[in-house]
């Protein structure tokens, strides 16, 4: 009798071993999966959707200074609830492009290696790494159709949907190439100071020859914290464009019109634009909670 139970118990872990080792195994897969992700090359399933089917959104982050690490995070997290697989950007991303040394040669004389100079490699960036979706890491999605996510608008030509303002942009890889040509054609012909991408970017509007599709604002994005009163968001407003851009300036429009989220707690611009992240989530919350749930249950009522 004892020797049979010996050999029930050699029986027993001879089951729970393999067992053991398959779990042991998948999670090592999910480890190495959610490793690669953040490296963002992970193989995907097609030019602008991740290995998961999910279409891509990119952002630009190079931190010059302080930076904003944890708006970075609100980004991430509002375009994943979206149904977006994000990927961050950086400097080392831009140096890939052939191209990356002629921009630098006029870039670095203008902008040396600050926040403005990261401004213009981001869109060369965007190229080396594919081309398809970007915004800035302070814009959001809200009724985003999503059967452009991967299927990017006008079969991948140039689009802006701010107007002239760089916030969300879609285009091919080639796409993002010429544009980022047409830059640096152009920015000495910004007679404005400080110089910066998003003047460039009017310049290039203002030739009325590029082939770029420049998308009314009022029709695409909405502004800052779209408050009718303290915490009460403007629904009717915020079921029209695509995304949501919460920038500086917006901001303060907010904070001068009372309209920012901490306005009690806050005495300062300079205090509000250091609660920015937190304001952001803040609102976006509000928006579900007061205008019809999450983005995707939105998308489907307009």
């Amino acid at each position: 009798m004892k020797k049979l139970a010996f050999i029930n118990k050699d029986n027993r872990l001879g089951t729970i071993f393999p067992i053991l080792l398959c779990v042991i195994m998948l999670m090592a897969t999910f480890f190495a999966v959610n490793d690669q992700s953040e490296k963002h090359d992970t193989k995907r399933m097609s030019m602008y959707a991740s290995y998961y089917g999910r279409p891509v959104m990119h952002t630009f982050y190079e931190k010059v200074g302080v930076g904003e690490d944890d708006l970075l995070q609100v980004w991430k997290e509002e375009w994943s609830k979206a149904g977006f697989d994000t990927i961050v950007l950086k400097l080392d991303d831009a140096k890939k492009h052939p191209y990356f040394k002629e921009m630098e040669a006029i870039v670095t004389p203008l902008f040396g290696r600050g926040y403005d100079a990261m401004c213009f490699y981001r869109w060369l960036a965007m190229a080396a790494s594919g081309g398809g979706w970007m915004s800035d890491y302070d814009t959001f999605p809200t009724n985003f159709p999503m059967g452009e996510g991967i299927n990017l608008p006008s079969g991948g030509q140039f689009t802006s949907f701010e107007d002239h303002v760089p916030c969300l942009l879609s285009g091919s890889k080639e796409e993002w190439t010429r544009v980022s040509r047409l830059l640096m054609d152009a920015v000495h012909r910004v007679e404005v100071e400080p110089k910066s991408d998003m003047h460039t970017f009017e310049v290039i509007k203002g030739d009325n020859n590029n082939g770029i599709d420049f998308r009314e604002r009022s029709l695409n994005l909405r502004e800052g914290f779209v408050y009718d009163k303290p915490r009460t968001v403007d629904c009717n407003a915020m079921m029209v464009g695509r995304a949501i851009h919460i920038a500086h300036r917006y901001t303060i429009h907010a904070f001068q019109k009372g309209l920012f989220p901490f306005q009690l707690e806050v005495n300062t611009v300079n205090e509000a634009f250091q609660r920015r992240a937190e304001a952001t989530r803040v609102f976006m919350n509000d928006w579900r909670e007061q205008c019809g749930g999450s983005t995707v249950k939105r998308r489907r009522n307009i």
